[in-house]
């Protein structure tokens, strides 16, 4: 399942849109700390942010879909 959710940022090679997401969700949403571990402007991360919640169809603003998105990702981690 959980590489189901996350297959629409696997399938085009998603290593930009996968990391974008992982740290997002590691600074619990917090833009800031996020560009500056990406070295983006607010506005990339407002762009990759907003597309990633188009290719899964999930809003990030809802704790509980965050909470699932980094599940996810730690079990797809785990599993390589």
């Amino acid at each position: 399942m959980a590489r189901r959710l996350l297959a629409p940022l696997m399938s085009d090679g998603g290593t930009g849109m996968r990391e974008t997401l992982e740290a997002y969700l590691r600074h619990s949403g917090n833009t800031r700390e996020t560009c500056r571990e990406l070295f983006i402007h607010r506005n990339t991360l407002t762009y990759r942010l907003r597309k990633i919640e188009e290719l899964l169809r999930l809003d990030l603003d809802d704790g509980e879909v965050r909470a699932t998105c980094l599940l996810a990702l730690r079990i797809v981690a785990a599993g390589t």
